[in-house]
Order: C-alpha cells, then sequence, then structure tokens
C-alpha cells in the first residue's frame, strides 16, 4: 500500500510540472494577420519573463531561459506568406522567445536580434497554416517591458538599441557557455599536378598508290620473224590470238583503246623495207584492235579499217628497218583466234612540184633528210640548212594543231634522237630572209607549230616533255607564200 501512496504523489508531482511549464492549446485567444498588414511590422506590447526553467520542462536542448505556461501572444496567418514571417523582440532586458508554429515545431532565439534581445524566422507553409504560440521569457529570471514585432520576411524591422542593463538588478545570469574552440583545419594538401599524358600523333593514312597501267611493253619480246620489204610483196598469213587483259586508254604515247596484252603479239625484224608501204590486217570473229610500234618508237593504232569491223595500218618501210612490235587486241576484251596477214607493196616515187617540195599535206609517213642525234650533241647549238616552203597551203589538211602557211608533203628533216630524257628542253628555231614558219611532230604523235616567236617573223619551238623525244622528230619549214633558203637550229637546255 505504501508503495501505491508512493506511486501515486509522484504522478501527481510530474502532472503539476507538466502544467507548469509552455503548454500548447492554453492560449486565450489568437490574432488574425493578412499579407497586406504584415507587409509593415505590427508590435505587441508584453512583458517578458516566467517561471518555467526549459531544461526543467523536457525543452533544455532548445536552449536556457524561463517561461510562463501560457503564450503571451498567439496569431492565425490569413492566406499565405511567401515569403515567411520574421518575429523579433526588443526589451529592457536579456529576453528569449520560444515559438511553436502550425506544424508543432518548436523554435528558440536568445540573441538573434541584437543587444541580448531574440529573433525568429518562420518559414512559409506547414509552419504558417493555422494557430501559431509565442512566449517571450527572460534567459536568466526576473521580467521586463519588451515590444514582440511581427513582420514578412524582407519588411524593414527596428534592431534594438544597445542595452545599458543585464537583466534585472542585483540579479547575476548564469554564465553563459563557452564555445569549445575547435582546431584550426588542416589545411587540405595541394596536389601536385599531373602533366595530362600527351597523346601519341596518330599517323595520317598513307593512300595505296594507284597502280601504273599495264601497258604494251617493247621492252618485251613475242613470237619472232626475220622479214624483207621484198619477201612480203608475196602476202604472209600468220595465226593470232586476239584479245588481251589490260586496257590501253591510258597508256602512253597510243591513241587508241580496247585491250591488250603486255608482251607484244609478234615481234617482226625487218629489214630493206625503204621503198615499200607496209600494210598488217587482222581478220576473226571477235572484234579485234592492232597496235603497232615501229622501228623509230612511234606507236600505231587502228580499229576498224577497210574491212568492217577487222583492223588494217599501212606505214611507210622507211620507219620499219629494224624491230617492229605488234600486239593483237580486242574492242570488249573478249579473246578468240583470227589470221593476220603482212604484206608489202612498192611505193611510188613522189614527184617534185615546181618550185620545190613535193604536193599534199605533211605526212609523217614520208621521211625527211636523216639525222641521227642525241641530246648531249644538241647541247652545243647545231644549224641545218634546208629550202623553206612548198605547194600545199596547210589550213586546209585538218592538222591537230591551229597552223597555216606553205609547205610541203616531205618533211624537211627526219631527226633520230635519244638521250633526250637528260635535259629539260629542246629548242628549234628558224632563221630566213623570208616569213617563215615551223611545223613538228615528236615521236608521241603530238603536232606543234608556230610563226614569230624568235622575231623578225622567224619562228621558235620549245619542246619541254623531253622523255616522248626519243624516237623520230619530223620537222617541216614553210612560207608565207613561194621558197627561200633557211635555217633550222636544234639545242638542248637544262632549264
Amino acid at each position: 500500500m505504501r508503495l501505491f501512496c508512493l506511486s501515486l504523489f509522484g504522478a501527481l508531482a510530474c502532472s503539476s510540472a507538466a502544467m507548469a511549464c509552455p503548454g500548447l492549446n492554453m492560449s486565450s485567444g489568437a490574432v488574425t494577420y493578412d499579407a497586406g498588414r504584415l507587409a509593415t511590422a505590427q508590435s505587441v506590447s508584453l512583458t517578458a519573463g516566467g517561471e518555467n526553467r526549459l531544461e526543467q520542462c523536457g525543452l533544455g536542448n532548445l536552449g536556457y531561459g524561463q517561461f510562463r505556461s501560457v503564450p503571451d501572444h498567439s496569431f492565425v496567418i490569413a492566406g499565405n506568406l511567401p515569403a515567411g514571417l520574421t518575429l523579433a523582440v526588443n526589451s529592457d532586458c536579456d529576453a528569449a522567445m520560444l515559438v511553436n508554429t502550425a506544424d508543432g515545431q518548436w523554435h528558440f532565439n536568445d540573441d538573434g536580434n541584437g543587444s541580448l534581445d531574440p529573433r525568429i524566422d518562420i518559414p512559409a507553409g506547414a509552419a504558417l497554416n493555422g494557430q501559431v504560440d509565442v512566449w517571450v521569457g527572460t534567459f536568466a529570471g526576473g521580467d521586463c517591458a519588451a515590444t514582440l514585432q511581427l513582420a514578412q520576411q524582407g519588411a524593414p524591422l527596428p534592431m534594438a538599441p544597445p542595452s545599458t542593463g543585464g537583466g534585472m538588478a542585483g540579479v547575476s545570469p548564469p554564465p553563459l557557455p563557452q564555445p569549445v574552440p575547435q582546431p584550426a583545419p588542416v589545411p587540405a594538401p595541394v596536389p601536385v599536378p599531373v602533366p595530362a599524358p600527351v597523346p601519341a600523333p596518330i599517323p595520317a593514312p598513307v593512300p595505296a598508290p594507284i597502280p601504273a597501267a599495264i601497258c604494251p611493253n617493247p621492252n618485251m619480246v613475242g613470237p619472232s620473224l626475220n622479214v624483207t620489204g621484198p619477201q612480203l610483196v608475196s602476202a604472209q598469213a600468220y595465226v593470232a590470238q586476239v584479245g588481251g587483259q589490260h586496257e590501253v586508254a591510258d597508256c602512253p604515247g597510243i591513241d587508241g583503246w580496247g585491250y591488250a596484252n603486255e608482251a607484244p603479239s609478234f615481234t617482226l625484224y625487218m629489214s630493206q623495207m625503204t621503198g615499200y608501204q607496209f600494210t598488217a590486217e587482222t581478220t576473226s570473229d571477235c572484234d579485234p584492235t592492232m597496235i603497232i610500234r615501229d622501228a623509230y618508237g612511234q606507236w600505231h593504232f587502228n580499229d576498224d579499217g577497210t574491212n568492217g569491223v577487222q583492223p588494217q595500218l599501212q606505214i611507210d618501210g622507211s620507219a620499219l628497218n629494224g624491230r617492229v612490235d605488234i600486239w593483237v587486241g580486242s574492242f570488249g576484251g573478249s579473246t578468240c583466234q583470227g589470221t593476220i596477214v603482212f604484206r608489202s607493196s612498192a611505193a611510188m616515187a613522189p614527184m617534185p612540184q615546181p618550185g620545190g617540195g613535193m604536193a599534199g599535206c605533211p605526212n609523217p609517213a614520208m621521211q625527211g633528210a636523216v639525222v641521227n642525234t642525241t641530246g648531249s650533241n644538241l647541247y652545243s647549238p647545231t644549224d641545218y640548212a634546208l629550202t623553206a616552203g612548198g605547194p600545199t597551203d596547210i589550213s586546209n589538211c585538218g592538222l591537230p594543231v591551229a597552223a597555216w602557211g606553205s609547205f610541203s608533203a616531205q618533211p624537211n628533216y627526219s631527226f633520230f634522237l635519244s638521250g633526250m630524257q637528260e635535259y629539260g628542253r629542246l629548242e628549234i628555231e628558224g632563221e630566213a630572209s623570208c616569213d617563215t614558219l615551223l611545223l613538228v611532230r615528236t615521236p608521241d604523235g603530238m603536232w606543234h607549230f608556230d610563226d614569230d616567236s624568235n622575231g623578225n617573223l622567224n619562228p621558235l619551238i620549245n619542246l619541254t616533255n623531253t622523255q616522248m623525244l626519243n624516237g623520230r622528230v619530223d620537222v617541216w619549214v614553210g612560207t608565207f607564200g613561194g621558197t627561200c633558203p633557211a635555217t633550222i637550229e636544234m639545242e638542248t637546255w637544262h632549264s
């Protein structure tokens, strides 16, 4: 029974202490504020103080001070305060403030408004959505006059002037807890900068070399025959394999098309051909083509001769004394077996025309005065005498170069050159007492013409593709009418 009485006494004591602490739902009434009213500070006069110490009410974790049980001011916010609410106290003593917001949370401050007076900012939202209770107490007990000010956050609120008191006279507040000094933070070590690795350069891809065209190759030898001009007066026929694996359209010096093999179909060693016209003709069931490289390195091509799609080539025999290579190809790359016929016929001697020269357009099948020389020999300027002019107006000859003047059909000179690749250019210039013109055909089949580039109505031609000058170079010197003695000078240069 004694034990029961002690327990009951303890319960009554606890109930009495709880009733003596700042309590919820003890407000005698709440004031309503709206945003417009709180745009300026609202003041409430009251007396700070109280008999209940926070640490005895289970609120010691909030701070120190003594407060009444009943709130000193209660209010409700009508509408919303987007910026929140500020509560500040001005007093003549060391005041403290305790607030319980509408969401049931406790807030405490002691000296936030300066001069030992408190200040609390309440956020917008649930904390202001209902009744808010405010207690204004004192830090060390006793009481004093105070003013509570309320305003929207951001609205001006007067700060409390410095206090000359420190609470009630004769009452010494307990010493403030001194903050434990915190050790100075150890500065974080500055990492040593690590240079970013320089990436290895990515090599630019080397383009794959474009393979050179595989062309008819005069350094290779085909099935060989030894023939002469007189022998070929009786036509000779041979079996020929028609076709080829390589396109010839991009092969230098060959103005042709279709397909041919690299090695010749035939290699002829020819002699006694001067004074004869040589004819080669191929027949087969697959469209054949024919390529001939004469003894002076000039290329000849034909696709369709006088006999339909069967090729035929006729070449002056004077260009055939020596090795002659023949390729029998095909237009579309097909292969078949065919027949090739070689024959020669006596060439008619050209009839000299009055006034010098032979009638007809400049004819590379005819041969002029033969000169065998080299690029090295021509490094020293060399003169060659001739008679300029002829009976034919070449403007009507359809040459693949713009040309005019009177020329003969036969070249004045046929130069057989070698070692020309060692030099940068070959200079050919004319000198005469009349107005002369210069026409040149090089081994690659190109025609060149000039009128007055040497001054004083004399011609000059510079040939720079010297690798293509190894072989036969034909030179004609014409006039603007009639004939006259003339000279051509040949000279090689390194530049």
